[in-house]
């Protein structure tokens, strides 16, 4: 799994995707459902991979809310991977100003590459393995493996005060050659309170693309935070258009 995933960083680098994503907020009182918020997001998403093991960066571009184009100035996805510019920098700046879209609390870690980067080589000293079960995708055996993160400070810390979310979860792997076909991944506070609701929470799953001869993401769910802790927000993304992008930008890590 880890020799995969050191490869397939490389192999999705410069490829971009549509993205269909909707969400929903359920505000509640107790049980009861006081009133329901949805929102479509059409987006564009893109996968670089950034020089020294600094991050493993996906980022997403939204251009309509709710069949709503969206105003900007700024480029494309697929222009920012062709440009000569810095990637990384131009890639955060997309990511940052579409975060503000999403129902909840504005986040740029739900993408699919996402989970992937937990349990990336590079963090193997942040992270507990062991095996779970047993289990069967499109007829194929899969290792399911359990992940608890043991490193401090965390991966992934809360803003402004930068407290510590542990990550967790299950990674589907296949037994013969150690492809990653689905991940599911958490991350919430050391301390949890009682009342803290559902954690955030990422599930991808992966396919075989003919045309790029790879593993793509095809749908990730998702449990995020809204600001009332009695609320619950999920959502679902589906993935397709996929294609590839050459590039001779700079990019330099941050």
């Amino acid at each position: 799994m880890r020799a995969y995933l050191v490869e397939y960083e490389s192999q999705l680098s410069s490829v971009v995707a549509d993205e269909r994503f909707s969400q929903r907020v359920d505000y509640r009182s107790g049980t009861r459902t006081l009133r329901s918020v949805t929102r479509r997001l059409e987006s564009e998403v893109g996968f670089i991979r950034l020089p020294g093991g600094a991050e493993w960066l996906g980022f997403r571009d939204v251009r309509k809310v709710d069949s709503r184009v969206v105003k900007t100035k700024g480029m494309t996805v697929g222009e920012v991977l062709a440009s000569g510019k810095d990637i990384g920098t131009q890639a955060r700046t997309i990511a940052l100003a579409s975060s503000h879209h999403h129902l909840g609390l504005a986040r740029t870690v739900n993408v699919p590459t996402a989970p992937l980067d937990v349990i990336h080589p590079r963090h193997l000293a942040a992270m507990q393995f062991a095996f779970d079960e047993l289990d069967t995708i499109r007829g194929k055996q899969m290792i399911v493996l359990s992940f608890l993160e043991t490193g401090r400070p965390t991966l992934v810390r809360e803003p402004p005060d930068g407290k510590n979310l542990v990550s967790s979860g299950h990674v589907w792997v296949d037994a013969g050659t150690g492809v990653v076909w689905r991940v599911d991944w958490m991350y919430q506070h050391e301390r949890r309170l009682p009342d803290a609701g559902a954690p955030p929470r990422l599930r991808v799953d992966f396919e075989p693309n003919a045309e790029l001869g790879i593993m793509v993401p095809t749908v990730m769910t998702e449990v995020f935070a809204v600001p009332s802790s009695a609320s619950r927000g999920e959502g679902r993304a589906t993935y397709s258009n996929f294609k590839r992008f050459g590039t001779t930008a700079r990019i330099v890590p941050q």
